[in-house]
C-alpha cells in the first residue's frame, strides 16, 4: 500500500508532464501552419494581383483623359478663331449687295459700238475723217434707289487694240505709239453721276437726253469728262442710244500722229459710244 501510494505521485508528474506536453506542442504547429499558409498568398497572389490591376486602370484612364480632352479642346478652338475670319470677309460681300439690292442696272449687249474721230489732211486724199471702231465693248452703269449713280458698280471697258479704221498702217501706229495698247489694252470709263435721267429707269419712256459724268482712262491718264447722250426707252427693258465726248491728244498726254503721208491732223478727238442694252432691277 505504501508503495501504491508513492506511486501516485509519480504517475501524476508523467500525467502532468504529458498534458503539458500536448498543450505546448499543439499550439506550436499551428502557428507554424498559419504562417506558412498566409505568407505564401501574400507574397504571390496580392502582389501580382495589384501590379496587374494597377497598370489597366492607369493605362485606361490616361489614354481617356487625354484623348478626350485634346480633341474636344483643338476643335472649339480652331473654329472660335475662325469665325472672325469668316465674319470679316462676309462683311464686305455683304455690302456690296446691299448697295446694288434696290439698284437698277443698265448693262451693255451685243451690237454695242465704240467709235473715235479724227479730223486730218492726208498728202494724197486731201481732208478726212479717220475713224475707228471695235463692238469689243462691254460693262454697265448702276443706278440706286434715288436714281444716283452707284460708282463701284459701273464701269465701261474698250479693247483699244481692237480699234480699227480702213488703213492697217494708221491702227499699227495707233496701236503702237498712241494709245500704247500692249501696255494700256483698255480705254475705261467709270461713270460717277448722270443728269437727265428719271429716278427710275422703269419709269423711262420713248426719247429721253441726257448727261453722264465720270472718269475717263486713256493709258496712264485719268481725266474727268461729260458724255452728252441720247436714249430711247421702249418699255421692254431694254434701252438703246448714243453717248459722245470730246477731248484733246494733250489731255491725255499723246502725241499727234506724225509721217510723211500726214499733213496735218486735228487736236480734238471725238469718242462715241453706239449703245444697246437691258435693264434690271426695280
Amino acid at each position: 500500500m505504501r508503495a501504491y501510494l508513492s506511486l501516485v505521485p509519480l504517475f501524476a508528474l508523467v500525467l502532468a508532464a504529458t498534458l503539458l506536453t500536448v498543450a505546448c506542442g499543439g499550439p506550436t504547429p499551428e502557428p507554424a501552419a498559419a504562417p506558412a499558409a498566409t505568407a505564401p498568398p501574400v507574397a504571390s497572389t496580392p502582389a501580382p494581383a495589384q501590379p496587374t490591376e494597377t497598370p489597366p486602370a492607369a493605362a485606361t484612364t490616361a489614354p481617356a483623359v487625354a484623348p478626350t480632352e485634346a480633341p474636344a479642346a483643338q476643335p472649339t478652338m480652331v473654329p472660335t478663331e475662325a469665325m472672325p475670319a469668316t465674319e470679316a470677309p462676309a462683311a464686305a460681300p455683304t455690302e456690296a449687295p446691299v448697295m446694288t439690292a434696290g439698284a437698277t442696272v443698265f448693262t451693255l449687249g451685243e451690237g454695242t459700238i465704240a467709235r473715235y474721230k479724227v479730223e486730218e489732211v492726208l498728202a494724197n486724199t486731201g481732208f478726212k475723217i479717220a475713224t475707228g471702231e471695235t463692238q469689243d465693248v462691254a460693262g454697265s452703269i448702276a443706278f440706286d434707289a434715288d436714281g444716283a449713280v452707284v460708282a463701284d458698280g459701273s464701269r465701261i471697258a474698250v479693247q483699244a487694240a481692237t480699234l480699227r479704221t480702213d488703213s492697217n498702217r494708221r491702227d499699227g501706229y495707233v496701236r503702237n505709239r498712241t494709245l500704247l495698247t500692249d501696255t494700256y489694252p483698255e480705254v475705261v470709263f467709270q461713270p460717277t453721276a448722270v443728269d437727265g435721267l428719271p429716278a427710275s429707269l422703269g419709269d423711262a419712256s420713248g426719247p429721253v437726253e441726257f448727261t453722264i459724268t465720270g472718269d475717263l482712262t486713256v493709258r496712264d491718264q485719268t481725266r474727268e469728262v461729260s458724255w452728252d447722250a441720247t436714249a430711247d426707252f421702249p418699255g421692254d427693258g431694254t434701252a438703246s442710244g448714243m453717248a459722245s465726248v470730246m477731248f484733246t491728244f494733250d489731255d491725255f498726254g499723246m502725241d499727234k500722229p506724225r509721217v510723211a503721208i500726214v499733213v496735218s491732223v486735228e487736236d480734238e478727238i471725238l469718242l462715241e459710244l453706239d449703245f444697246v442694252g437691258t435693264i434690271t432691277g426695280p
